[in-house]
């Protein structure tokens, strides 16, 4: 009999329902306490359960429902016919609330489906399968993964690594034109000592000529008038 998506997908324990039942055992252990101090309560496990680690860290990663629906639903696409280990798990948890050993349930549903065809290797055999559609669905995971790391991620690095060729060729240029501002600073450096080396010589000269002009012109002066002098006597 093959099993809707609904039905496959309650195959499966998931972290809410891990919540619900850790919650009734929590209030069950707190009744009996309150009843029997020294009676612990018993712990309730159900065939198949994983437990999840609830995480925001993305290192370790958490349950998603949008993923869940996806994997269980290309477990139903590829349910065989007739009776696997879908059907045996289906009829396995319908004995949940039955006060019966794991293994006995097992032994009984098995001989139960075993009048349908059931065996323990066809429900190996099924759960093989059903594990290779997971694995497909992994593969194409995996391959969508390699895409948006190709499309985004790749196109991010592909970004960084243009703007750090431009920073590298701006840096360059930088570099040179703080060399050639470093020598036309040197350069004008040696101007100035050599402009102030001119302008002392000039200033030199210059007070150089003004006082021999002073010197020859002062004795002709002083010449003129004592010949000036001459006259008037």
């Amino acid at each position: 009999m093959a099993l809707n998506l609904s039905k496959i997908k309650g195959l499966f324990v998931v972290p809410e329902d891990e919540e619900i039942i850790n919650k009734k055992t929590t209030e069950k252990k707190k009744e009996n306490k309150i009843s029997k101090k020294t009676t612990k309560s018993p712990e309730i496990n159900l065939p198949g359960s994983t437990k999840f680690p609830q995480t925001n860290s993305p290192g370790k990663g958490e349950f998603n429902k949008q993923i869940f629906e996806s994997l269980t639903k290309a477990i139903a696409d590829a349910n065989l016919p007739g009776e696997d280990y879908l059907e045996f798990i289906s009829a396995l948890q319908a004995m949940k609330n039955i006060n019966l050993d794991e293994r006995v349930k097992m032994q009984t549903v098995l001989a139960t489906l075993s009048t349908k065809g059931l065996t323990t290797q066809k429900i190996v055999e099924s759960a093989d399968y059903y594990m290779k559609v997971l694995e497909n669905e992994k593969e194409k995971f995996k391959q969508v993964m390699i895409k948006q790391t190709e499309g985004k991620v790749g196109n991010k690095h592909k970004q960084i690594k243009t703007l750090e060729e431009q920073n590298r060729k701006k840096a360059d240029k930088i570099k040179v034109l703080t060399d050639e501002i470093n020598n036309n600073t040197s350069q004008m450096g040696k101007l100035k000592k050599d402009l102030e080396t001119a302008d002392l010589k000039i200033k030199s000269t210059e007070n150089n000529f003004n006082v021999t002009f002073s010197y020859v012109a002062d004795q002709i002066a002083n010449k003129v008038e004592k010949i000036k002098s001459l006259t008037t006597n």
